[in-house]
């Protein structure tokens, strides 16, 4: 029923003397941008997640890039930079973190947020580790996209690549493999490498895709320089042991 055309032309058309209940307005999110636009002071992080929504709803500039040769999507975003005092905040808000909106924040991107920002979780993790951390694929493929730094780490030391790997998202350690992330010779502040990071959680999957690295003998790893594939083995065989991981100790 909901799909039905007749149904929709109900909801935003009725003739001269009908019910206007439920009578929606078709210019509804253009209405509802211009209004958090006209509001006192700059808008909250949520308010400015929610005009992102209905800007991109609202296709205000549609037909424009043409015409102007200027991009619609930036547009958008100039939009949003003159309605809030700082994007890099709402992009790294924790409702956008936890819950993220691809298309608001490639909007927030375009407005001039800075893709390496530093959120207030995971102890200062700039915002590829937290998606990372959390499995958004989708989100850690727009901040690649938009260049963030592949290695840039938390204050602990951890790597996008680590978190994912301590965390079992199989799917981005990939991703962040392709866009050359260092998986060997980098250790956290507790002299830990990724390899090490996914045995201690039971990642098998994970292990065994980081394992196919091509370069185990120029490495500083586990603070042991010249560090081989074999001993990269033993380690990681060390630390998933510790922590009761059979299974990894009998894939091997």
């Amino acid at each position: 029923m909901l799909n039905h055309a007749s149904f929709r032309e109900w909801l935003v058309w009725r003739e001269e003397g009908q019910d206007d209940r439920f009578l929606c307005d078709p210019s509804g999110h253009t209405l509802l941008a211009f209004w958090f636009c006209r509001q006192e002071g700059k808008l909250s992080r949520q308010q400015t997640l929610q005009l992102g929504h209905h800007i991109l709803k609202a296709h205000i500039y549609k037909g424009l890039s043409k015409k102007r040769g200027v991009s619609s999507s930036i547009l958008q975003g100039l939009w949003m930079s003159y309605s809030t005092g700082r994007l890099c905040p709402v992009l790294s808000s924790l409702r956008n973190l936890y819950t993220p909106n691809i298309k608001v924040s490639r909007l927030l991107i375009m407005g001039g947020a800075n893709v390496d920002y530093r959120t207030e979780v995971l102890n200062g993790a700039p915002l590829l580790c937290v998606h990372a951390h959390l499995g958004h694929k989708d989100a850690v493929a727009l901040l690649l996209d938009h260049r963030a730094q592949v290695d840039a780490q938390s204050h602990d030391g951890l790597t996008a690549l680590g978190f994912a790997a301590a965390a079992g998202h199989l799917d981005i350690v990939t991703l962040l493999s392709h866009h050359k992330a260092k998986v060997i010779g980098h250790v956290d502040s507790s002299g830990q490498c990724v390899l090490i990071l996914a045995a201690q959680h039971g990642h098998l999957e994970v292990l065994r895709f980081l394992l196919k690295s091509p370069d185990w003998s120029c490495t500083s790893c586990c603070n042991q320089r010249g560090t081989s594939r074999s001993q990269a083995v033993q380690q990681a065989l060390i630390a998933a042991a510790s922590m009761g991981h059979a299974e990894v100790r009998n894939s091997r």
